[in-house]
């Protein structure tokens, strides 16, 4: 996003909630980041190159980033518990009510996401389905890139966290995490993903993320515009894929559009976002 993780990284103006839903992003960003530090690989936070005092430090401030002020959605959409999440000195899109249990977003050269709990038992219910639709063509981008990470739409699984499964660096993490959000602050994510790069199928590393978020390509710009398209996926198997471990539940569902760097414009459409069993 515009960047939209960097723009987490430098901490975002988000609405303050219940659960909190823009301090668990922030944690991923976190989480990501220290993950890109520790597997030697490029990171976008500059102040966390080389000391995990640092890191501390960072996540004071980013308890303090929350205090910025709220931003409005839909009564409609407040009501069946979505929350908007926004990031410092970016547009925002503008998200809406197109039915029930449909959410549209409209990005003009913007970027912001909603989110609500979904607090889903995978092994009862480990399939999910939705359908959704753009109207204008998405633009060529590239996920793995930073900065040219544009996409008409994306659908966000976050999942609770697993010391059992996570990774060296996510654990050494997990007490900060905590201080800054709680124990019940997510711990991985999967990203579907409509824009205009790669294949459906592919899985790449958020260049942004690092390890601990996965994005799935769904549609390209070879997709039909104006037409609803079904999804259907297996989130254990594509958490399996992604990160080699069996996930038990999930924890959030976002959905966020993202066109800051090609300044593009589109509108996007999903619904009957539903968990089911096989």
């Amino acid at each position: 996003m515009p960047r939209r993780r960097q723009a987490l990284s430098e901490f975002a103006t988000v609405k303050s909630s219940p659960w909190n839903l823009n301090a668990h992003t922030g944690v991923l960003a976190l989480l990501g980041f220290e993950n890109t530090m520790c597997t030697n690989r490029e990171s976008s936070l500059k102040p966390w190159s080389f000391a995990l005092s640092v890191i501390v430090s960072t996540c004071l401030l980013f308890v303090s980033a929350f205090a910025g002020p709220n931003v409005e959605l839909p009564l409609d959409l407040m009501e069946q518990g979505w929350e908007q999440i926004t990031f410092d000195d970016k547009q925002p899109n503008r998200f809406a009510s197109c039915g029930d249990g449909c959410v549209e977003v409209e990005t003009d050269s913007s970027v912001s996401m909603i989110g609500k709990e979904f607090a889903i038992d995978l092994s009862k219910m480990p399939m999910l389905n939705w359908e959704w639709r753009i109207e204008n063509r998405v633009v060529e981008s590239d996920l793995s890139v930073k900065g040219e990470d544009d996409r008409a739409v994306a659908l966000y699984v976050t999942f609770p966290y697993d010391p059992d499964t996570a990774s060296f660096s996510e654990n050494m993490m997990r007490p900060f995490v905590e201080i800054v959000r709680g124990t019940d602050a997510p711990g991985r994510m999967l990203s579907y993903v409509w824009g205009g790069f790669g294949n459906p199928g592919d899985m790449i590393e958020s260049p942004f993320f690092g390890a601990v978020n996965a994005m799935i390509i769904c549609q390209n710009s070879r997709a039909p515009v104006g037409e609803w398209v079904y999804e259907k996926t297996n989130i254990i198997a594509d958490h399996e894929r992604a990160f080699g471990s069996t996930p038990t539940k999930v924890a959030h569902i976002l959905l966020a559009a993202d066109s800051d760097d090609t300044g593009g414009k589109n509108r996007a459409s999903v619904r009957k976002i539903m968990f089911r069993a096989k």
